[in-house]
């Protein structure tokens, strides 16, 4: 399954932040939210992106 996922990001607590959208692949309907989630961080790893 693709999801498109809106995720607040922000460097620490005194920074602005913003809503950010990542497509996320490979999401299982057995899979739970923090699951999922673990997959995105590790896409964006990958990627370089966190």
């Amino acid at each position: 399954m693709k999801l498109t996922l809106r995720v607040w990001r922000q460097q620490n607590a005194d920074a602005p932040g913003a809503m950010a959208s990542y497509e996320v692949d490979g999401i299982s309907k057995d899979m739970s939210f923090l699951e999922m989630l673990d997959t995105l961080n590790e896409d964006l790893i990958l990627r370089g992106e966190d």
